[in-house]
Formats: C-alpha cells, sequence, structure tokens
C-alpha cells in the first residue's frame, strides 16, 4: 500500500493545504495513506503557531489526511536545511515501501529542482558557500552567488517553496531515503503574500486577519472563504474558546526575562554564528521590548525568523545534543480510521518506537525523555497566551493522547 508524505506546518489550514493531499489521492489512485509531519507549538519563522497543536492536526485530518504526526522542536527552529532534515527522517523511519513526498513549490519541475540540489551539494559548492557566508552574506543569498558560477538556474532559490523543495530532495538523497518527490505547482497568492489571488490566500496574510489587529477591525476582511469550511469550523472553536490566536509577542515579558536572566549560551549553540545567541542574551539586559531587541540584532546576515528561532531556542534551553540527525521517536498526533489503521502497521515496520503517551518517554531513554521536557516546556509558555484560565494551567503536554477523529462535521 503506497503512502504519500506532506511536511507542512498549517499555521493555519488554508485552500491551499488542500491541493497535495488531492494530489496525493491522484498519485495513489485512491489507494494507500496520507501522512502529514506538522511543526508543533512553535514554526520556522520563529513564532508560536498561531493554533495548538492539537488543533491544527485536527484540522488536517478532517480536511484530507489520515495521519499527523509531530516534527519535534529542534527541526522547526532552526534552518530549512534542519526543517527538511527531521522531516524527511520520520517519513523514512516509518518504513513503508512505496513512500512519496508531496510538495508545493512555485516551479514543479523536479529536474530542474533536483538539479541544483546536486548542485549544492557538490564539496567545491560547499566550499563556495562557506566563503561567501565568511564574508557576510545570509545562507540563502550565499547558495544563489554560488550557483552563479554552475550551470543550474540559481533564480529557482529566490522563492521560498522552491527552496524548501530543493531541500527536501538534498535530504532525501542524503539519508538514502526511499522516497520519491511530488512537486506540485503552488496556486493563487504567493509565499508571504499579502494579498489574495484566485481564491486563494497565503497563511501570512489569513494571520494578519485572525490577529485582534486585523480581524476585530471593522470591515476587515473574513478569513474564512480562504480555508476549508470544516478548519474554518476549527479556528471559530479555539477563538470562542480563548485558544487563539496565538503570537509570541504575548510572552514579552517572559522572553526577556528568560533571556535577562539566563547565562550566555556557549560556543557551538544551535544555528549560532560569531556568538550571535550571546549578543541576544547580552542586547536584552539593554533594550525595553521585544521590538527593540529584533531591530538592534537585524542585519542583512540574520533575518528576523532566524533571530526569532534562536530567542526561542535559548529560552528553552536547548543544545546541540538535542538534534540529532534522526528524531528519538514517532509521536502522532491524530488521525482517522485509515491513520490509525497505518498505525497498528508502523507497529511491525518503522525504525524508530512510537510515542503514543508522552510518559512512555521515559522508557526511551535520556534524549527521548530531554526532548519530550522541552515539548513541554513550549506548551506551558504557550498556555500562558490563552485567554481561558484553565486553559492556561501547566503540564497539559503529559496528559494529551493521540486524537482519533471521526470525520463527521465539526460543530
Amino acid at each position: 500500500m503506497p503512502l504519500t508524505g506532506i511536511i507542512a506546518e498549517f499555521n493555519p489550514f488554508h485552500l491551499g493545504h488542500t491541493l497535495p493531499i488531492q494530489a496525493a489521492r491522484a498519485v495513489m489512485e485512491g489507494e494507500g495513506a496520507v501522512v502529514c509531519v506538522m511543526s508543533g507549538n512553535a514554526v520556522q519563522r520563529g513564532d508560536l503557531a498561531i493554533f495548538n497543536k492539537h488543533a491544527r492536526a485536527e484540522a488536517a485530518i478532517r480536511c484530507g489526511a489520515d495521519l499527523v504526526i509531530e516534527l519535534p522542536l529542534p527541526y522547526i527552529l532552526g534552518s530549512a536545511e534542519r526543517f527538511a532534515q527531521g522531516g524527511v527522517a520520520l517519513l523514512n523511519a516509518l518504513g513503508i515501501p512505496d513512500t512519496y513526498l508531496a510538495f508545493g513549490s512555485e516551479i514543479p519541475d523536479g529536474n530542474a529542482l533536483s538539479a541544483i540540489a546536486k548542485a549544492l551539494d557538490a564539496p567545491e559548492t560547499q566550499a563556495t558557500i562557506a566563503a561567501n557566508m565568511r564574508a557576510g552574506l545570509s545562507y540563502g543569498s550565499a547558495c544563489q552567488k554560488a550557483l552563479a558560477a554552475t550551470d543550474v538556474d540559481a533564480a529557482l532559490l529566490q522563492t521560498p517553496n522552491n527552496l524548501l523543495a530543493i531541500e527536501y530532495l538534498r535530504a532525501i538523497t542524503r539519508q538514502g531515503a526511499a522516497i520519491q518527490a511530488l512537486p506540485i505547482k503552488r496556486e493563487g497568492a504567493p509565499h508571504d503574500g499579502h494579498v489574495p489571488a484566485d481564491g486563494y490566500a497565503s497563511a501570512t496574510y489569513l494571520r494578519t486577519l485572525l490577529h485582534p489587529v486585523g480581524g476585530d477591525a471593522p470591515g476587515a476582511p473574513s478569513w474564512e472563504p480562504y480555508m476549508p469550511p470544516v478548519a474554518a469550523d476549527i479556528c471559530r472553536r479555539e477563538l470562542i474558546a480563548g485558544r487563539g490566536p496565538i503570537q509570541i509577542t504575548a510572552l514579552e515579558p517572559a522572553i526577556l526575562s528568560l533571556l535577562r536572566l539566563g547565562e550566555p549560551p556557549p560556543a557551538g549553540y544551535l544555528d549560532d554564528s560569531e556568538g550571535l545567541a550571546a549578543r541576544l542574551t547580552r542586547l536584552a539586559r539593554e533594550v525595553e521590548s521585544l521590538a527593540e531587541l529584533l531591530e538592534r540584532a537585524k542585519t542583512k546576515r540574520y533575518h528576523l525568523s532566524r533571530l526569532r528561532r534562536l530567542i526561542l531556542t535559548v529560552c528553552l534551553g536547548l543544545i546541540p545534543a538535542d538534534r540529532p540527525e534522526i528524531p528519538p521517536y514517532i509521536r502522532p498526533l491524530a488521525m482517522n480510521q485509515s491513520g490509525q489503521a497505518l498505525l497498528r502497521r508502523m507497529t511491525k515496520t518503522a525504525h524508530l518506537p512510537i510515542l503514543s503517551r508522552p510518559a512512555e518517554a521515559k522508557k526511551l531513554g535520556p534524549q527521548a525523555l530531554r526532548l519530550m521536557e522541552k515539548e513541554a516546556a513550549l506548551s506551558d509558555l504557550l498556555a500562558l497566551c490563552y485567554t481561558a484560565p484553565a486553559s492556561r494551567r501547566p503540564g497539559g503536554e503529559w496528559r494529551v493522547i493521540p486524537h482519533l477523529v471521526e470525520l463527521v462535521p465539526v460543530h
């Protein structure tokens, strides 16, 4: 039975997210299962997810996925390369033959994307990239400049979905994963686009409508037409319950306190270079707000998303040992009946232990337990963003189990 994986954040789930699911069903000709590897309560832009991971996982299941598993926190708070590495490793660890990886890109030309991936991994290209970064360029700019001397189209790296698609292909090759790439053309609004197009809106645009500064303004556009109805129902439910919209700025006092009171991290910190993490902790003792901290630390080389990721990394006390090449477990978040059957099959095929109950991490060794503790710490921070007092209680991460979603309308 074939399987198609999708690595995503669903922040929030919108109409564009249904396209790779539909493409997966078409390729598998109605057979097989769709498995989403989804970011948890943090996202790669260095922010908290707008809704908690369990609500977003439920939306994915109700909109066509069969099983959602969690991409661990250290791979989210890293570069696109690390993000892809963790997602591909988890899909490969499922141990299911005939596995595809579906992903959106601006140019869904598998051959062109593969050519760039191969060129990037060439030793001479890697040496040039390193030299470009030492000269002060960001990673993306360093890659584009290095590829300009090759016969591939370096301009494809200028769009974020293409860049991530190429990182997926590199991860598949590096890990020797038996996964076939399934690139899909991104439709409608571009990534981070602030204007809807052809009936589609970016997650960035939807977040501006969902947050109070946009969603509560008189005459503000509605976010609902750009989501599948069941996903919109879940968003509405979370909003009414006071569990969203979530934004990292709600934790500004906590974050500044953690940065000010903590010791500067050691050299070799995750995604650190030239003492950037230590600089952030020093600046935190001088600034009045998180916005000022980001503005003072921002440079052409260090984009805001990287700074925000590093801030969360420091606050949570993550260290290089917390991000091994392969995650220590597979953690399901939600599933339908087909996903439940697949999960039972995976108990015989998976190359990693399946963590259905958080407390079981204690039996998997210190690395797995430490990772669960970090996930729990992030969930406790995110809970402080809720407006309902009962939802702000800590320790919820240890009590939750995978959600079996009955495919009926949400009320």
